[in-house]
């Protein structure tokens, strides 16, 4: 039987209503039998500049009453933040505050720096880039940009590339040989699906994804993360995750 890797649960998709405890979905994600979790930089209650050095320990001392590793931190900003100049100067304030905090979290409770975001494939000031990848390179942390398709070439080690079979799939792309392609540049890796028109639940009969072929590539490729669950545009995502950790986990 082929060895699956762990998944993690992304939390984008599984805000806690206004004004409800931050916490809820990570204590959700341990109660469903996660062992990994991906943070929301953009959630209430988690947004990097609003975490101080007490409230970055209290979060790691909770994925560690959990015993939930850190997979990541999810920053989705639209790409066009990152060339307005109304708005670059907060978007990579964003991407360096998530930097930090995945970089602090994952050095008191262990796990992975990374953070996935979606960089402009065109027109990104090469400052800016290098902005970036400085800031992820002193932290240790790395960057996995989920843009598809992705760059042409490596630009630094800080610098990955992100998979999101769904987001392939809906560009006429094979997530297995992509991930083949890759090899050492892919950064992080996601487990979700599409149809020929829309993001569909991993493991149903709408979905297009090859999920022994997809495994298979990620070992050649010798990736050694966590798949990161992704919920994001599912009609129910709460539900979706525990149905696909069952067929993940028996299948």
């Amino acid at each position: 039987m082929l060895d699956r890797p762990p998944l993690s649960l992304a939390l984008a998709s599984l805000r806690p209503p206004p004004g409800g405890d931050p916490r809820a979905p990570v204590e959700w994600a341990a109660g469903q039998g996660f062992r990994h979790v991906t943070l929301d930089a953009s959630a209430p209650g988690l947004r990097p500049r609003g975490l101080d050095r007490s409230a970055r320990r209290d979060l790691a001392a909770l994925l560690r009453r959990l015993e939930l590793g850190l997979a990541g931190i999810d920053l989705w900003i639209p790409t066009a933040h990152y060339t307005d100049p109304a708005h670059a100067d907060r978007a990579v304030a964003a991407v360096t505050g998530a930097l930090d905090l995945a970089a602090d979290i994952a050095g008191l409770a262990g796990g992975d720096a990374v953070v996935s975001l979606s960089l402009p494939r065109e027109d990104l000031p090469a400052t800016l880039r290098d902005t970036l990848i400085s800031h992820a390179d002193t932290r240790h942390a790395t960057l996995a940009d989920h843009t598809w398709p992705p760059a042409e070439s490596p630009t630094h080690d800080a610098l990955g590339v992100g998979l999101d079979p769904a987001l392939v799939l809906l560009a006429g792309d094979n997530p297995a040989k992509a991930a083949a392609r890759l090899g050492a540049r892919l950064a992080v890796a996601r487990l979700s699906d599409a149809s020929e028109v829309a993001r569909v639940e991993p493991g149903s009969r709408e979905g297009r994804l090859n999920d022994l072929a997809f495994v298979v590539a990620l070992q050649t490729a010798k990736y050694a993360r966590p798949l990161v669950l992704d919920t994001r545009g599912l009609p129910s995502p709460a539900d979706s995750a525990r149905r696909v950790l069952r067929w993940w986990t028996t299948g």
